[in-house]
């Protein structure tokens, strides 16, 4: 998603979510984390989203 779809691709955020991903990936990171980064290229992008889960 981050990769192919993005809005922007020049964002502070963006960069750090790309770079938390491939860090997953490689084991340097935590899922927590890169989820962290994640939601904060969201804001950066102003792409709606909720943290919120149904079950």
């Amino acid at each position: 998603m981050l990769s192919a779809r993005w809005p922007v691709s020049d964002g502070k955020a963006y960069i750090a979510a790309l770079e938390a991903c491939e860090g997953v990936h490689h084991g340097h990171v935590s899922e927590e984390s890169a989820q962290e980064s994640f939601l904060l290229a969201l804001k950066e992008a102003e792409i709606p989203y909720s943290t919120d889960i149904e079950r």
